[in-house]
C-alpha cells in the first residue's frame, strides 16, 4: 500500500495569515467545539491573535504557525486566552495549530489541562500531496472537560427527527453527538453537501472537490449552472484551499428553539432540492 505523501504548509501558503483565513472558514475541522462569528488578526493589547471565534459557552482563541510549534507562539496563546478572564465570555478553548510539536510542549499542555478552566489543545496539521488539509489532536483536555463533550448516549436534539427519517430518507442516519451538533453532511459525486445550524442562522453549503483550487473552482462553476440566480440566492466562499457555495435558508438558528420545526423543514427542503438538481443532472 502506497503511503500518503505530505508537503509543508509553506508550499501552499505564502504567509501564516493566509492559513488563518483558511482555518476561519473551516473551524469544524478542528473538532474543538461549536464556534462561529470568526475574526482573524484580532487586536489583543498591542499584539494580534491569529483567530478568535465566539461560541455558545465563550470564545475560541487560535494561534497557528508553519513548521514545529515554538514557545513564542505558545506564550502568545496563553496570554491571549487568559486575557479573556473577567470578560462576559471567558476563553474556554485555546488551540495551537502547527505541523509538529516537541515532547516538552505536549507535556506542558497536558498539565495545563489538569488545573485550568480553559481547554487547551495542540493540533497537528498535515497537507497531502493533493493539497488537502487534515488535523489531529496531539494534546487535548480529558473527556470530562472537553467543550461539547458527551457520553455516547448524549445526542443532538435538533438533528434527531432528521436523522430518524421523519423528514425523508436523504439525510437520515446515525444520531449526531452533541459536540458535533452544528452540522450534518452528505457526500456524492465529488461534492460535500452540508446542512449547518448556527446560533441565529442556518444554511446549506456545498464544498467542491479537485486536485487544486483551480480545479475546484472549475467544478463549482460547472455545478452552479444548475442554480440560476433568478431562482436561487447564494454566495461564493473561498479560502486558500476550500471552494464552496453557501445557500442561506433562514435568519434563525439554535437560539430560536420555538422555530426548530420550521428550521428543520426548510433546511432539509433546501438540501434535498440541491441534491436532486445535481444528482439528476448530466454533469
Amino acid at each position: 500500500m502506497k503511503l500518503q505523501q505530505t508537503i509543508p504548509l509553506s508550499s501552499i501558503y505564502n504567509r501564516e495569515e493566509e492559513f488563518s483565513a483558511d482555518l476561519a472558514d473551516n473551524l469544524d475541522a478542528l473538532e474543538v467545539g461549536e464556534f462561529e462569528d470568526v475574526e482573524t488578526e484580532v487586536n489583543v493589547g498591542k499584539r494580534k491573535a491569529d483567530l478568535i471565534a465566539v461560541g455558545r459557552d465563550g470564545v475560541l482563541v487560535v494561534e497557528n504557525q508553519f513548521n514545529q510549534a515554538d514557545w513564542d507562539h505558545w506564550g502568545r496563546l496563553e496570554a491571549y486566552a487568559r486575557s479573556q478572564d473577567g470578560t462576559s465570555q471567558d476563553a474556554i478553548v485555546a488551540a495551537l495549530v502547527a505541523e509538529s510539536f516537541e515532547d516538552l510542549m505536549i507535556v506542558t499542555c497536558n498539565r495545563r489541562n489538569e488545573d485550568s478552566n480553559i481547554a487547551w489543545y495542540l493540533i497537528k496539521v498535515q497537507v497531502s500531496e493533493h493539497e488537502e488539509l487534515s488535523f489531529h489532536h496531539v494534546a487535548r483536555p480529558t473527556i470530562g472537560i472537553q467543550i461539547g463533550s458527551a457520553s455516547d448516549a448524549e445526542y443532538s436534539e435538533f438533528w434527531a427527527p432528521i436523522r430518524q427519517g421523519e423528514l425523508g430518507e436523504l439525510f437520515a442516519g446515525r444520531p449526531v453527538p452533541i459536540r458535533y451538533d452544528g452540522s450534518i453532511s452528505k457526500q456524492f459525486r465529488g461534492i460535500s453537501l452540508w446542512l449547518k445550524l448556527r446560533q441565529q442562522r442556518c444554511y446549506a453549503q456545498l464544498f467542491f472537490s479537485g486536485a487544486d483550487k483551480l480545479e475546484k473552482s472549475e467544478h463549482r462553476e460547472m455545478v452552479m449552472t444548475l442554480f440560476p440566480k433568478s431562482d436561487y440566492s447564494y454566495e461564493y466562499r473561498e479560502a486558500n484551499q476550500a471552494v464552496s457555495t453557501v445557500f442561506p435558508v433562514l435568519d434563525k438558528g439554535k437560539k430560536n428553539r420555538g422555530n426548530w420545526d420550521e428550521i428543520r423543514e426548510k433546511l432539509v427542503a433546501m438540501g434535498t432540492d440541491i441534491y436532486n438538481k445535481i444528482n439528476e443532472s448530466d454533469l
